[in-house]
Protein backbone atom coordinates (compact mmCIF):
# COMPACT_ATOMS: atom_id res chain seq x y z
CA UNK A 1 0.00 0.00 0.00
CA UNK A 2 2.88 2.35 0.81
CA UNK A 3 4.42 1.65 -2.60
CA UNK A 4 1.19 2.50 -4.38
CA UNK A 5 0.81 5.78 -2.46
CA UNK A 6 4.43 6.70 -3.14
CA UNK A 7 4.03 5.95 -6.87
CA UNK A 8 0.88 8.09 -7.09
CA UNK A 9 2.61 10.96 -5.27
CA UNK A 10 5.56 10.82 -7.71
CA UNK A 11 3.22 10.81 -10.72
CA UNK A 12 1.30 13.81 -9.37
CA UNK A 13 4.49 15.79 -8.76
CA UNK A 14 5.77 14.87 -12.23
CA UNK A 15 2.50 16.04 -13.81
CA UNK A 16 2.55 19.31 -11.85
CA UNK A 17 6.07 20.00 -13.14
CA UNK A 18 5.65 18.63 -16.67
CA UNK A 19 2.40 20.39 -17.66
CA UNK A 20 3.57 24.00 -17.02
CA UNK A 21 6.93 23.16 -18.60
CA UNK A 22 5.17 21.92 -21.73
CA UNK A 23 2.86 24.96 -21.87
CA UNK A 24 5.54 27.61 -21.41
CA UNK A 25 8.26 25.94 -23.49
CA UNK A 26 6.47 26.60 -26.78
CA UNK A 27 7.47 23.16 -27.97
CA UNK A 28 3.96 22.35 -29.24
CA UNK A 29 3.48 23.50 -32.84
CA UNK A 30 0.13 25.30 -33.22
CA UNK A 31 0.55 25.94 -36.98
CA UNK A 32 -2.35 24.80 -39.16
CA UNK A 33 0.23 23.47 -41.60
CA UNK A 34 1.50 20.93 -39.07
CA UNK A 35 -0.10 17.51 -39.40
CA UNK A 36 -0.67 15.67 -36.15
CA UNK A 37 0.72 12.15 -35.79
CA UNK A 38 -1.96 9.53 -36.32
CA UNK A 39 -2.44 8.69 -32.63
CA UNK A 40 -3.07 12.37 -31.81
CA UNK A 41 -5.38 12.79 -34.82
CA UNK A 42 -7.34 9.71 -33.70
CA UNK A 43 -7.55 11.01 -30.14
CA UNK A 44 -8.86 14.42 -31.24
CA UNK A 45 -11.37 13.06 -33.76
CA UNK A 46 -12.66 10.36 -31.41
CA UNK A 47 -13.11 12.93 -28.63
CA UNK A 48 -15.01 15.20 -31.02
CA UNK A 49 -17.26 12.43 -32.40
CA UNK A 50 -18.20 11.09 -28.99
CA UNK A 51 -18.80 14.57 -27.58
CA UNK A 52 -21.18 15.45 -30.43
CA UNK A 53 -22.99 12.10 -30.22
CA UNK A 54 -23.56 12.49 -26.48
CA UNK A 55 -25.00 16.00 -26.82
CA UNK A 56 -27.14 15.25 -29.87
CA UNK A 57 -28.70 12.18 -28.28
CA UNK A 58 -31.77 14.03 -26.99
CA UNK A 59 -32.38 16.19 -30.08
CA UNK A 60 -35.71 15.43 -31.77
CA UNK A 61 -35.58 15.53 -35.59
CA UNK A 62 -38.68 17.33 -36.98
CA UNK A 63 -41.17 14.94 -38.57
CA UNK A 64 -41.59 17.12 -41.66
CA UNK A 65 -37.85 17.40 -42.32
CA UNK A 66 -37.13 17.32 -46.05
CA UNK A 67 -40.01 19.29 -47.57
CA UNK A 68 -39.22 20.93 -50.92
CA UNK A 69 -39.53 24.46 -49.53
CA UNK A 70 -37.27 23.56 -46.62
CA UNK A 71 -34.61 22.04 -48.91
CA UNK A 72 -34.60 25.13 -51.15
CA UNK A 73 -34.20 27.41 -48.11
CA UNK A 74 -31.36 25.17 -46.94
CA UNK A 75 -29.68 25.44 -50.34
CA UNK A 76 -29.72 29.24 -50.14
CA UNK A 77 -28.37 29.13 -46.60
CA UNK A 78 -25.63 26.68 -47.57
CA UNK A 79 -24.36 28.88 -50.43
CA UNK A 80 -24.23 31.92 -48.15
CA UNK A 81 -23.05 30.33 -44.90
CA UNK A 82 -21.21 27.08 -45.61
CA UNK A 83 -19.99 26.69 -49.19
CA UNK A 84 -16.79 28.66 -48.58
CA UNK A 85 -15.47 25.80 -46.42
CA UNK A 86 -17.53 22.73 -47.34
CA UNK A 87 -16.71 22.44 -51.04
CA UNK A 88 -19.74 21.70 -53.25
CA UNK A 89 -19.53 18.96 -55.89
CA UNK A 90 -17.81 20.07 -59.09
CA UNK A 91 -16.11 23.08 -57.51
CA UNK A 92 -12.60 23.51 -56.18
CA UNK A 93 -11.57 24.39 -52.64
CA UNK A 94 -11.38 28.05 -51.67
CA UNK A 95 -8.06 29.42 -50.36
CA UNK A 96 -9.60 29.49 -46.88
CA UNK A 97 -10.87 25.91 -46.87
CA UNK A 98 -7.62 24.57 -48.33
CA UNK A 99 -5.71 26.00 -45.34
CA UNK A 100 -7.94 24.66 -42.56
CA UNK A 101 -6.70 21.98 -40.17
CA UNK A 102 -8.55 19.72 -39.65
CA UNK A 103 -9.85 19.94 -43.24
CA UNK A 104 -13.62 20.55 -43.43
CA UNK A 105 -15.58 17.70 -45.03
CA UNK A 106 -16.92 18.28 -48.54
CA UNK A 107 -20.66 18.83 -48.90
CA UNK A 108 -21.31 15.20 -49.87
CA UNK A 109 -19.32 13.92 -46.87
CA UNK A 110 -21.18 15.76 -44.10
CA UNK A 111 -24.30 13.66 -43.49
CA UNK A 112 -22.95 10.14 -44.19
CA UNK A 113 -20.58 10.50 -41.23
CA UNK A 114 -23.16 11.71 -38.70
CA UNK A 115 -26.88 11.58 -37.95
CA UNK A 116 -29.28 14.42 -38.74
CA UNK A 117 -29.42 15.31 -35.04
CA UNK A 118 -25.61 15.42 -34.85
CA UNK A 119 -25.43 17.62 -37.97
CA UNK A 120 -27.94 20.02 -36.40
CA UNK A 121 -25.99 20.15 -33.13
CA UNK A 122 -22.71 20.91 -34.93
CA UNK A 123 -24.30 23.63 -37.09
CA UNK A 124 -25.97 25.23 -34.07
CA UNK A 125 -23.08 25.01 -31.60
CA UNK A 126 -19.95 24.88 -33.78
CA UNK A 127 -16.77 23.00 -32.92
CA UNK A 128 -13.96 24.83 -31.18
CA UNK A 129 -10.44 24.79 -32.64
CA UNK A 130 -11.67 23.54 -36.04
CA UNK A 131 -12.88 26.68 -37.83
CA UNK A 132 -16.53 25.52 -37.57
CA UNK A 133 -18.56 28.48 -36.23
CA UNK A 134 -21.74 28.29 -34.15
CA UNK A 135 -24.72 29.52 -36.16
CA UNK A 136 -27.16 29.16 -33.26
CA UNK A 137 -26.56 32.70 -31.93
CA UNK A 138 -27.39 34.25 -35.33
CA UNK A 139 -29.99 31.90 -36.85
CA UNK A 140 -33.15 30.26 -35.53
CA UNK A 141 -33.67 26.51 -35.38
CA UNK A 142 -35.94 26.47 -38.45
CA UNK A 143 -33.14 27.88 -40.61
CA UNK A 144 -30.66 25.37 -39.22
CA UNK A 145 -33.00 22.41 -39.79
CA UNK A 146 -33.44 23.65 -43.37
CA UNK A 147 -29.68 23.33 -43.76
CA UNK A 148 -29.82 19.76 -42.42
CA UNK A 149 -32.61 18.92 -44.89
CA UNK A 150 -30.49 20.24 -47.75
CA UNK A 151 -27.37 18.39 -46.57
CA UNK A 152 -29.37 15.17 -46.30
CA UNK A 153 -30.51 15.47 -49.91
CA UNK A 154 -27.00 16.29 -51.13
CA UNK A 155 -25.23 13.31 -49.54
CA UNK A 156 -24.75 11.65 -52.94
CA UNK A 157 -25.36 14.61 -55.26
CA UNK A 158 -23.64 15.05 -58.61
CA UNK A 159 -22.28 18.48 -59.65
CA UNK A 160 -25.22 18.83 -62.03
CA UNK A 161 -27.79 18.01 -59.35
CA UNK A 162 -26.21 20.47 -56.94
CA UNK A 163 -26.04 23.30 -59.51
CA UNK A 164 -29.65 22.71 -60.60
CA UNK A 165 -31.01 22.74 -57.05
CA UNK A 166 -29.05 25.87 -56.06
CA UNK A 167 -30.17 27.70 -59.21
CA UNK A 168 -33.80 26.80 -58.47
CA UNK A 169 -33.39 27.89 -54.86
CA UNK A 170 -32.12 31.29 -55.99
CA UNK A 171 -34.99 31.73 -58.44
CA UNK A 172 -37.54 30.85 -55.74
CA UNK A 173 -35.98 33.05 -53.07
CA UNK A 174 -38.42 35.41 -51.30
CA UNK A 175 -38.02 39.06 -52.22
CA UNK A 176 -36.93 39.74 -48.64
CA UNK A 177 -36.50 36.92 -46.13
CA UNK A 178 -35.33 39.27 -43.40
CA UNK A 179 -31.72 38.13 -43.51
CA UNK A 180 -28.67 39.40 -45.33
CA UNK A 181 -26.96 36.07 -45.89
CA UNK A 182 -24.06 37.69 -47.75
CA UNK A 183 -22.62 38.76 -44.37
CA UNK A 184 -20.62 41.48 -46.12
CA UNK A 185 -18.37 39.07 -48.02
CA UNK A 186 -20.31 38.07 -51.12
CA UNK A 187 -20.84 40.42 -54.04
CA UNK A 188 -24.44 41.35 -54.88
CA UNK A 189 -25.27 39.14 -57.85
CA UNK A 190 -28.68 40.55 -58.71
CA UNK A 191 -28.65 42.66 -61.87
CA UNK A 192 -31.38 45.17 -62.86
CA UNK A 193 -34.22 43.24 -64.42
CA UNK A 194 -34.06 40.36 -61.96
CA UNK A 195 -31.31 38.36 -63.67
CA UNK A 196 -28.98 36.29 -61.56
CA UNK A 197 -25.56 37.08 -62.96
CA UNK A 198 -23.80 34.58 -60.70
CA UNK A 199 -25.91 31.48 -61.24
CA UNK A 200 -24.26 28.34 -59.97
CA UNK A 201 -24.74 26.80 -63.40
CA UNK A 202 -22.64 29.46 -65.12
CA UNK A 203 -20.19 30.96 -62.66
CA UNK A 204 -19.99 28.63 -59.69
CA UNK A 205 -19.91 30.36 -56.30
CA UNK A 206 -17.85 33.15 -54.75
CA UNK A 207 -14.34 31.92 -54.03
CA UNK A 208 -14.77 28.66 -55.92
CA UNK A 209 -13.74 27.55 -59.39
CA UNK A 210 -15.20 24.67 -61.31
CA UNK A 211 -13.01 21.59 -61.00
CA UNK A 212 -10.27 21.67 -63.60
CA UNK A 213 -10.70 25.40 -64.27
CA UNK A 214 -7.67 27.67 -63.92
CA UNK A 215 -7.91 29.98 -60.93
CA UNK A 216 -5.76 32.60 -62.64
CA UNK A 217 -7.81 33.25 -65.76
CA UNK A 218 -8.50 36.96 -66.07
CA UNK A 219 -12.13 38.13 -66.06
CA UNK A 220 -13.52 39.50 -69.29
CA UNK A 221 -13.38 43.26 -69.67
CA UNK A 222 -16.52 45.04 -68.47
CA UNK A 223 -17.28 48.21 -70.41
CA UNK A 224 -20.92 48.42 -69.39
CA UNK A 225 -20.23 51.06 -66.76
CA UNK A 226 -21.55 49.01 -63.86
CA UNK A 227 -18.28 48.99 -61.93
CA UNK A 228 -17.51 46.25 -59.40
CA UNK A 229 -20.20 43.69 -58.52
CA UNK A 230 -22.52 44.98 -55.85
CA UNK A 231 -21.49 48.64 -56.33
CA UNK A 232 -22.99 51.47 -58.39
CA UNK A 233 -21.05 54.10 -60.26
CA UNK A 234 -22.04 57.45 -58.79
CA UNK A 235 -19.57 59.58 -60.65
CA UNK A 236 -16.56 58.54 -58.60
CA UNK A 237 -13.10 59.03 -60.12
CA UNK A 238 -11.91 56.20 -62.30
CA UNK A 239 -10.10 53.48 -60.40
CA UNK A 240 -6.54 52.46 -61.21
CA UNK A 241 -6.51 49.58 -63.64
CA UNK A 242 -6.06 46.16 -62.07
CA UNK A 243 -3.51 43.79 -63.52
CA UNK A 244 -5.10 41.40 -65.99
CA UNK A 245 -3.67 38.47 -64.04
CA UNK A 246 -1.71 38.80 -60.82
CA UNK A 247 -1.69 35.05 -60.12
CA UNK A 248 -4.04 35.23 -57.13
CA UNK A 249 -7.74 34.74 -56.62
CA UNK A 250 -8.50 37.44 -54.08
CA UNK A 251 -12.23 36.66 -53.93
CA UNK A 252 -12.50 34.56 -50.79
Amino acid sequence: MKKIAMTLAILIVAAVVAVPTFIYSGVFNVAATWEEPRPIAWLLHSTYANSVAARANDIQVPENLGSREQVLQGARNFVAMCSGCHTPPGLSETPGSAGLNPPPPDLTEIIPHRTQAEAFWVIKNGVRMTGMPAFGPTHDDAELWALVAFLDQMSDATPEAYATLVAQAKRNAPADDGHDHRHGTEADTAEPGGHDSASSEDHGEPGHHKAGQSSTSAPASNDSGHGAPGHHDQGSPSQPARPADDGHDHQH
